[in-house]
């Protein structure tokens, strides 16, 4: 039988007494600096579901151990990891690997956070753990999609606990047969639908917080010895049987240093319509003003068509953040998406005219084998027989499009200015940036409500 389980978690072992390479300690700096931006975004636009949730966890208290984010409050490390997780996919603002189909910083990173509160750690564990949650994500959900998602789930949810445990054990310093139980917990514990992209959007966060909760309380009870069942990932009536139509788990790779391959957002809208918000902002710049479009055709692929193809004219932000029409529209009229666009949606007539022309076409091309190109051809077409076209082969953020450093400070501030005032914003941004491995693991808050000082 094929021993992924054991091997993976003997891959994680290896971990703790590797180095951290200059390139890889940046990539998690940016990766930990955008959870926290999308937790800004994610507390602001989701928070009718956020307070019904504070309301839920916050009475039920528990020992004060863990920070959660936006209060002067503690919770047990399990909740408080549940809470951040909540917040920081709230707008969809969070960061992703195209392979694995999900997001990885808002469940893994809360957790190892909320964890490390209660243990003595340096920085260097802290950032060990968020690198073995990345990998343990990426390569299990890499493996098992596509398949996962066209039977249903949302793998932010389901492989999300399995990533979690296996950094919350890093945390732990759990040894191998501890670290196989964590993860064997987890898996028996995952969840998650991908329902959640056709309505009810604004529960989409729960599922990497329950991955989040599931991961720490998992490595907790491997710490007190409990033990799970065997093989889990790999049995017959495992985790990859059970939510994949892999057979042959034969051939993989065991990737280090994943969050090398993950992209960084900067739309707070779904993944499925970024190509398509930079393809209308690079028409928009060709459009003349007299120009009349009579029609819009996106040749996409078709996982965008099913998760964002559905929602011609949002009526919440929720509904918005999973609308290829709106989020065209608004590029094709503004040159630009942005959280205001999410806030404030614009129901007016000429909104409301371009949503109706779009036409969404599914095409193979659009996305290659290996998952990793999900791009879309947009071609724009005039009352008077002019045709505007761009092809974006995938979105920015990936491979040759990576983030630099100013730009992400730029999507960075857009996310805090309408919850924290600039210089606590700025606090959070220069202790990551400074930060040293060796340092001891200190964990900072954010308190919400923005104070009356102006962002440049």
């Amino acid at each position: 039988m094929n021993r992924i389980t054991e091997q993976l978690c003997e891959y994680a072992l290896t971990m703790r007494n590797e180095s951290l390479s200059k390139e890889v300690v940046d990539h998690i700096k940016m990766h930990v600096l955008d959870y926290y931006a999308a937790g800004f975004s994610g507390y602001e636009i989701n928070r009718d579901f956020n307070r019904i949730n504070e309301e839920i966890f916050f009475d039920t208290g528990g020992k004060a151990e863990s920070t959660v984010l936006f209060s002067d409050k503690k919770l047990p490390s399990f909740h408080a990891a549940y809470m951040n997780a909540l917040y920081a996919h709230g707008a969809d603002m969070d960061d992703g690997n195209s392979k694995a189909a999900g997001h990885i910083s808002t469940h893994v990173i809360p957790a190892v956070l909320a964890l490390a509160e209660t243990v003595e750690c340096t920085w260097k564990d802290v950032f060990t753990a968020i690198n073995t949650g990345y990998d343990f994500f990426d390569i299990v959900a890499g493996i098992a999609q596509p398949s996962l998602y066209r039977k249903g789930f949302h793998s932010t949810g389901i492989a999300g606990g399995i990533a979690c445990a296996a950094a919350c054990a890093q945390i732990l310093k759990l040894d191998k047969k501890q670290m196989y139980n964590a993860v064997s917990l987890a898996a028996v514990q995952s969840s998650g639908l991908i329902i959640i992209d056709e309505s009810g959007q604004e529960c989409k966060p729960v599922n990497p917080a329950n991955a989040a909760r599931t991961g720490v309380l998992s490595a907790l009870m491997a710490l007190k010895g409990v033990n799970a069942p065997e093989n889990p990932l790999e049995s017959r009536k495992g985790w990859f049987n059970a939510f994949s139509d892999i057979k042959d788990l034969e051939e993989y790779e065991l990737k280090k240093d994943t969050i090398m391959d993950c992209y960084i957002k900067l739309y707070p809208t779904c993944r499925h319509t970024h190509s398509c918000i930079e393809a209308a902002e690079a028409i928009h710049e060709r459009l003349k003003p007299e120009d009349k479009i009579s029609r819009i055709d996106i040749n996409i692929y078709e996982n965008a068509i099913r998760s964002a193809g559905g929602i011609r004219n949002p009526g919440t932000p929720d509904e918005a953040k999973f609308s290829i029409a709106y989020a065209t529209a608004i590029a094709l009229k503004n040159g630009t998406f942005t959280i205001q666009d999410l806030r404030n949606i614009d129901h007016g007539d000429a909104i409301t005219d371009l949503e109706a022309k779009v036409n969404l076409i599914a095409d193979a091309d659009m996305i290659d084998s290996s998952g990793t190109q999900r791009g879309c051809r947009m071609t724009v077409m005039t009352v008077d027989g002019k045709e505007y076209s761009e092809t974006v082969p995938y979105p920015k953020g990936e491979r040759d499009k990576k983030l630099t450093w100013d730009e992400f400070k730029e999507k960075y501030f857009r996310c805090a200015k309408d919850v924290v005032n600039k210089s606590e914003a700025e606090k959070i941004l220069n202790m990551y940036m400074e930060l040293q491995l060796r340092d001891s693991f200190r964990p900072i808050n954010i308190y919400g409500e923005k104070q009356n000082e102006q962002y440049g």
